[in-house]
């Protein structure tokens, strides 16, 4: 049946009047009718309905349609776990006001989530708020997700292993509670779409959204990307978000490829001919939904033959090599625009995490950005805020576009909703000053969001309805990126576009030290030893580690770094290797089996004996360096903190301790915090012991990711 055949048989079934309806968007098809049909007669009957099925498959959306085809009110509320009772009965007796006026159907999205599911199962299954009864005219729905575990691991992406507490609760798809029993009569499963109906709702999302952008050939490519990360990852990984959000970016990048200057003169892009604008439009929307989100460079190669297969078909002929090449220069327009520190690596994953970054900041559509530390995703963030200023950017294009301001939040295991329902506001409130003449991106930075997954509070359920606003708003109203070192779970990063940054190749971690090496050390030669410095840490990296992920990316920048400082002898590589990758105690086969070659290179091609070089040693010359890291120390008993202070006696070191009162921990951090910031702004060393709870809050000085104002350091 024809979608027009389909709406004519549901207006038999539903409407109540003559009259024409103002009825948004939506794609009508046989399986959704029945579904309809269903609910109306529970409706009619006055009996609750549970919907329960996967995120993103469409529940929310089908009562709301249905409703306004009913004609009756609708109300919605987004339960999450930072939900109180106050705003369930705020939002009763709202309902129970309308309610006098006419049938009205109230809906609890994500039941399941929430803490008060007892007073949420009372009135469902009782009809009786607080011990009286509600008002007939009321109708009851909700949804939940379904309580399942996990077949897969969630994804290799970023860090693999997780503190104790998440782990308990990822080995759900979703982090919910049980149902009570009393309400489980009226669970309904909602099912999964069969795939002939998704791919007739893709092509009828393609034709109604993209009108003369639309061709066949997309809604083919679009399902056939659902098919295979599902294949990757889980059947529940995707849903039809992922479509509404690549449709959005096809008309966003045909705009911007029409619209955009050229960076420099005599440059053009795009070139003119084949692939045209419009199949560049369908390959660059398609690689930030779907090949961004797949953590293998194997898959990635994968999809794209995939997809070069059903484009062959159809004659727009775009080769493997032309997809990812269209991606690339798509990558190399928007860094080129760019005014970026020195030695800044133009390697994959940020030529990829600037793109994303700046397409999900200027459509609105929400980011989670997954990737191991190291992986150019906070470097991204800086160069996007010191680039996008609107008016005073140095580039022609970015001065057409807003201003960026980044309002960011520091995810820590003693995140709360509270605190992340407040930079939602701040934001929100800066975004009102936006003007035509002064245009203004405000942008939610949730950074290290990962680690709020660890919270007891679960401050994350709130992103639920920040991310995806009630019916019939359908976006957020500011911009927001979420940076984590490990994936969120399904309920979440289905309701953003979701990007995870493979491991570094060999190639990567070459032309990223390349970068780093400065000029002194590229004419002395040190270029050639760089291919087997990189194969040496990346055979460490995976084989040699006796504790998952204690060293990594950054590790391996800063001993790049520290060699292109000195000659190349096997006593400057080995002292580096020491103050780098130390702190364990297998560093002589840490020399000999993973770095043996290296050293073998620079003591005339003769095996290299280790020499022990004493902790005191090491612990010195990092903090008589200026540009050093910042030191970990790790010992047995508290006189660590008294030899460090003897050690820095010169420099008047401040010594600050945790306080082992629970009550006393909220107010005395924050005064902790304040001391911190002071010392740093002044250049005073800080020996900071038992502050566990707020090293998480940290992040940004121990990646001495410093702002400098005038010439001093803030």
């Amino acid at each position: 049946m024809t979608p027009e055949a389909l709406f004519l048989k549901l207006e038999y079934l539903a409407r109540r009047s003559t009259e024409k309806l103002d009825l948004p968007e939506y794609a009508l098809s046989g399986d959704n009718l029945i579904k309809m049909a269903l609910i109306l007669l529970r409706a009619r009957a006055n009996i609750p309905v549970i919907v329960c099925g996967e995120a993103g498959c469409g529940k929310t959306s089908l009562i709301a349609y249905l409703a306004l085809m009913v004609e009756v009110q609708f109300q919605a509320l987004n339960l999450h776990a930072g939900i109180d009772e106050k705003t369930i009965m705020m939002f009763m007796n709202d309902s129970l006001e309308k309610a006098e006026k006419g049938e009205i159907w109230l809906f609890f999205d994500e039941i399941n989530t929430c803490n008060y599911i007892g007073l949420l199962a009372d009135l469902i299954s009782h009809r009786m708020l607080n011990g009286k009864p509600i008002h007939p005219n009321i109708r009851l729905f909700a949804a939940c997700n379904p309580y399942r575990l996990r077949t897969k691991a969630q994804s290799q992406a970023g860090l693999t292993n997780r503190v104790k507490k998440f782990e308990e609760q990822s080995k759900l798809v979703y982090q919910v509670k049980p149902l009570p029993d009393q309400i489980l009569d009226y669970v309904w499963d909602y099912g999964i779409l069969k795939p002939e109906d998704e791919y007739r709702y893709i092509q009828i999302m393609v034709d109604k959204e993209l009108k003369t952008l639309a061709h066949p050939v997309f809604a083919e490519l679009l399902f056939a990307s659902q098919e295979f990360i599902r294949n990757a990852e889980e059947r529940y990984s995707l849903s039809l978000r992922d479509v509404k959000r690549a449709i959005r970016l096809v008309k966003f990048f045909h705009n911007s490829l029409q619209n955009r200057p050229v960076y420099r003169r005599g440059h053009t892009y795009p070139p003119s001919g084949n692939p045209t604008i419009k199949t560049r439009s369908y390959v660059l929307a398609l690689s930030l939904c779907y090949h961004s989100r797949l953590y293998e460079q194997d898959l990635r190669k994968q999809y794209r033959q995939e997809m070069e297969q059903i484009l062959h078909e159809h004659n727009p002929y775009v080769g493997e090599n032309m997809f990812a090449k269209i991606i690339r220069e798509e990558q190399e327009d928007y860094i080129n625009r760019m005014q970026c520190p020195p030695n800044t690596a133009y390697n994959e994953a940020l030529l990829e995490n600037v793109l994303v970054m700046i397409v999900c900041i200027l459509t609105k559509i929400p980011l989670f950005l997954i990737g191991a530390p190291g992986s150019s995703k906070s470097l991204a963030v800086r160069l996007i805020s010191s680039n996008l200023r609107g008016p005073d950017s140095s580039d022609r294009y970015f001065r057409k576009l807003a201003q960026v301001y980044l309002i960011p939040h520091q995810g820590s295991s003693s995140s709360t909703s509270e605190g992340i329902i407040k930079v939602f506001e701040k934001a929100n409130k800066f975004q009102e000053t936006t003007s035509k003449q002064f245009p203004v991106a405000s942008v939610v930075l949730l950074d290290e969001v990962g680690l709020a997954e660890t919270s007891p509070f679960n401050p994350l359920k709130v992103l639920h309805s920040l991310l995806e606003p009630s019916y019939p708003d359908t976006e957020p109203t500011v911009s927001v990126i979420g940076i984590s070192n490990w994936r969120l779970d399904n309920s979440k990063s289905s309701r953003a576009l979701l990007v995870q940054r493979p491991q570094f190749n060999l190639n990567d971690l070459v032309d990223t030290a390349e970068r780093l090496l400065n000029e002194r050390a590229i004419a002395s030669g040190q270029r050639g030893a760089l291919r087997p410095l990189a194969k040496a840490y990346s055979n460490f990296e995976k084989h040699g580690q006796s504790s998952s992920n204690f060293h990594g990316l950054r590790d391996y920048y800063a001993l790049v770094k520290r060699l292109s400082l000195n000659e190349m002898t096997p006593e400057n590589i080995q002292m580096a290797l020491a103050r780098n990758f130390g702190g364990t105690d297998n560093h002589v086969k840490l020399c000999d089996q993973y770095f043996g070659n290296v050293l073998k290179m620079f003591n005339n091609h003769k095996p290299w004996t280790y020499k022990q070089v004493p902790v005191e040693q090491l612990i010195d010359t990092n903090l008589k360096d200026s540009d050093a890291r910042h030191l970990m120390v790790i010992g047995k008993s508290d006189s660590i903190v008294n030899l460090l202070t003897y050690q820095l006696r010169s420099k008047d070191p401040v010594v600050i301790l945790g306080s082992q009162f629970p009550d006393d921990q909220e107010d005395y951090y924050y005064s902790v915090l304040r001391r911190i910031m002071m010392c740093v702004e002044a250049g005073r060393p800080l020996i900071l012991t038992d502050l566990e709870i707020i090293y998480g809050s940290l992040y940004d000085l121990w990646n001495q990711n410093y702002i400098v104002v005038g010439s001093k350091d803030n």
